[in-house]
């Protein structure tokens, strides 16, 4: 491997010039200095900086992690006296360098193995001080990368004890089951440091419960036993407890994905840094006191999605969603919900006996008629639905009569009948006036044509007047309205059966068939986008 192939070379240099006086001294880092690496080049997830000289290292390969700073600039106060550095993430790495001295930053000149750099002034470089005070704030987990290292437990089960069994094989372990006792730090998190490597991983409270068998994925990283997930585990007083999108992957071009962070600190005020890296780079959102923040990507692609957390005494803590997908809509077939808002602009409640409008933005629908039909249902607190129907109005209004919780499920629908549907969750009150205002971003939800203005249904639909009075009227009731386009809209999903009668007047194509598409022309008919059949 190249790895152990660099460490011996280094370890036969020190053997033999340990003694050695060098002549023509090359430039080198003392403590306190900071030396910076541009990562928009090689996109490494984490950047090592290893350093060293004649007479050792300041850590053991791949070095110690770098701070991401800004953006693709990553950043490393100096430990010792050091002529020599390699930056890397533990699999490609640098030719061997001088360190080039205080405030300089490496730009690679490819992603290649044994790539070279190039040396300039990084203007926004810290003063020492500031790295100083920067680096005293900072905390780092136990992380060896030789045999043996520290591994972490998040006790969100809140065990009495955990123990830790680790082993390669059963002539090669730990210790006997249950393991060893790991020690608690505070906070939930307990840990475990060991002195070789192992394969296996099992956690337990001291024999029942426990975990199931795990592969290990390296010293540094830390098991939450609720979750039952693994992490990079960083020991800062801020605490990220989570980091989602209102919206899961994957999400459009043109949607706003709605971001929110949940963080804790025994040390002060936190500030939220969120940005994301894509296609054409990293993008920071926003810094500041919110933990929530709008996104609109523009770009199709893969994206990484970061939140860097910072309290007012200078610890610091991030976290990351990996490959949040986002796809084109310019010929999304499918109907995508991607907002629902009501009129009062309310986040979780609505006021009783009051009319609340419900608005429910989607895209796609490029199919058949390349429209979009909707269905709104709402459960009062009793468990009673309203009678719904498919329309191309995108909005409906409701007057809740109980004080209680209402279920509102949202439906789109294309022209070939793929149907989509989201469920939300508003409590009747008789007063919201110190209630939370949806923070909710709209982002450009799909509309009807400007010309096009959906009627507004009450307790009876409209009477349409068309040629052949019985076209259209499937139900037989004398008017042609949505209730009609619902009952093809069953039958053509096996729901509903209709006699030959009903038939002859369903086919309103005139094609000699009785489908989704008849339904759609009674819609166009309704919404008046039609005069006739």
């Amino acid at each position: 491997m190249r790895k152990s192939k660099f460490i011996s070379l280094i370890l036969v240099a020190v053997m033999v010039l340990s003694c050695a006086v060098i002549a023509g001294v090359s430039t080198s880092a003392a403590s306190g200095d900071v030396v910076y690496f541009d990562n928009s080049v090689t996109n490494f997830e984490t950047v090592y900086c290893y350093m060293y000289n004649n007479y050792g290292s300041n850590a053991d390969f791949p070095g110690e992690a770098m701070t991401n700073v800004k953006d693709d600039i990553w950043s490393y106060t100096v430990n010792g006296n050091w002529n020599n550095i390699v930056f890397t993430d533990g699999e490609t790495q640098s030719a061997e360098l001088s360190v080039a001295g205080n405030g300089q930053i490496a730009k690679p000149d490819s992603a290649d193995e044994d790539f070279t750099v190039s040396w300039t002034a990084y203007a926004e470089a810290e003063t020492k001080a500031e790295a100083t005070t920067a680096a005293a704030t900072e905390k780092k987990a136990k992380l060896t990368t030789g045999a043996g290292g520290t591994v972490y437990c998040q006790n969100d089960e809140n065990w009495s004890s955990v123990c830790v069994y680790m082993w390669n094989s059963d002539s090669d372990k730990l210790a006997e089951w249950p393991g060893k006792p790991m020690t608690n730090i505070g906070d939930g998190v307990w840990e475990y440091t060991f002195d070789k490597s192992y394969a296996n991983i099992i956690f337990n409270a001291n024999g029942s419960p426990q975990t199931g068998d795990m592969t290990f994925p390296g010293s540094g990283k830390i098991f939450n036993n609720k979750t039952n997930n693994w992490e990079d585990y960083n020991p800062s007083p801020v605490k990220i407890t989570s980091l989602s999108t209102d919206i899961e992957s994957p999400s459009y071009t043109n949607v706003s994905v709605l971001i929110s962070a949940a963080a804790k600190s025994s040390a002060g005020a936190l500030t939220y840094k969120f940005s994301v890296k894509g296609p054409s780079g990293t993008t920071v959102l926003s810094e500041s006191a919110s933990s929530s923040v709008a996104w609109v990507p523009s770009a199709a692609g893969n994206y990484t999605i970061t939140v860097d957390v910072k309290d007012t005494a200078g610890n610091n803590n991030s976290r990351s969603i990996n490959s949040f997908e986002v796809k084109d809509t310019s010929s999304l077939v499918e109907p995508f919900i991607s907002s629902f808002t009501n009129s009062f602009g309310t986040k979780n409640a609505i006021k009783v006996n009051t009319p609340v409008t419900f608005t429910t933005g989607a895209i796609g629908g490029k199919v058949g008629t390349n429209l979009l039909f909707y269905k709104f249902i709402i459960t009062d607190p009793n468990g009673t639905d309203n009678t719904p129907y498919y329309t191309l109005s995108n909005t409906y209004t409701y007057t809740p009569t109980k004080l209680g919780t209402y279920t509102i499920q949202a439906y789109a629908q294309n022209s070939s009948n793929d149907t989509v549907s989201r469920t939300y969750t508003y409590e009747a009150k008789g007063d919201i006036s110190g209630d939370e205002l949806d923070t909710q971003p709209t982002g450009v939800p799909y509309t009807q044509p400007a010309t096009y203005q959906p009627p507004t249904y009450g307790t009876t639909a409209p009477i349409v007047t068309v040629p052949n009075p019985t076209l259209g009227d499937v139900n037989m009731d004398g008017t042609v309205n949505v209730k009609d386009a619902t009952l093809i809209q069953k039958y053509a999903a096996r729901l509903e059966n209709l006699s030959s009668a009903q038939l002859a007047v369903a086919d309103t194509t005139k094609d000699g068939s009785v489908n989704v598409k008849d339904a759609t022309q009674i819609q166009k008919l309704v919404a008046r986008l039609i005069s006739s059949f």
